[in-house]
Formats: C-alpha cells, sequence, structure tokens
C-alpha cells in the first residue's frame, strides 16, 4: 500500500469528479492474499465512479476491502475495492483512506447509487426536521 503524508495532494490523481457524501458502512480488510485482517465502522467522505473516500478512527492496513450498507429499502449492498492509500487528519487525527473500486462494473454503479440515494435522503430528511424545529 502507498504511503500517503498529509501533505500530498491526492485531487490531481483523480479519475473522475468527486461528491461529497456521509454515508455510515462497515467494512471487511484483507491482505494480499485474500485472508482477512479485521472489520470496523467508516463513513464515506465522498464519492466518484471509481471509488471512495472514507474515514475512520484506525488506520486501515490492508490490500483489499469490502464495504457494506444498506441501501433504501433496507437491502445490504456491497462492493470490493482496493485500498489505494491511507494518511492520518492531523486535524481530527481520524484516518482518509482512498478505496478504488474492483470487480463488476453493473456492482459498483449499484452501489454507487445506494450510496447516493442514501445520502441524500438523510440529507433530505435532516433539513426537514430542521425546519419542523424553526416552526
Amino acid at each position: 500500500m502507498q504511503q500517503v503524508t498529509p501533505s500530498d495532494d491526492i485531487a490531481d490523481k483523480r479519475r473522475s469528479p468527486r461528491i461529497a457524501t456521509r454515508n455510515m458502512v462497515t467494512y471487511v480488510l484483507f491482505d494480499e492474499n485474500k485472508r482477512k485482517m479485521g472489520s470496523g465502522k467508516a463513513f464515506t467522505l465522498n464519492l466518484s465512479q471509481n471509488g471512495t473516500l472514507i474515514q475512520t478512527q484506525e488506520r486501515v492496513d490492508g490490500t483489499f476491502i469490502i464495504l457494506m450498507t444498506l441501501d433504501i429499502n433496507g437491502n445490504q449492498i456491497k462492493v470490493k475495492g482496493h485500498v489505494t492509500n491511507s494518511r492520518v487528519c492531523e486535524k481530527t487525527g481520524n484516518y482518509l483512506t482512498g478505496i478504488e473500486f474492483i470487480g463488476p462494473r453493473d456492482k459498483q454503479i449499484k452501489a454507487i447509487v445506494a450510496f447516493v440515494k442514501a445520502y441524500q435522503r438523510q440529507k433530505y430528511s435532516e433539513e426537514i426536521d430542521l425546519a419542523d424545529l424553526c416552526q
């Protein structure tokens, strides 16, 4: 896994535009021999056609990862990825890890759509809740 320091600019390495998201996901981490190394919870911070940036409290040291979340209908969605970089955010002490999606493209698209819909639904419901408080 490539080490990236907080001062490195990774924006120019991106192949696709990203959108901001904030979805809770669970993950399972594997080594280069596809042996399970651990699991945990994370938040997606942004999403593109090719991958996502996740935030965790622990460093994500591994080669492969499976991200899991629920779509708006409660169905479990899984997407496979390759860990491309991991670095500490000095401001928060959390870790930021880049994930490049791998596997069948149709499964990647299904996961991306589920992430976006879940985020939009959550964002919309938060806006509604704030409006209700003001009345």
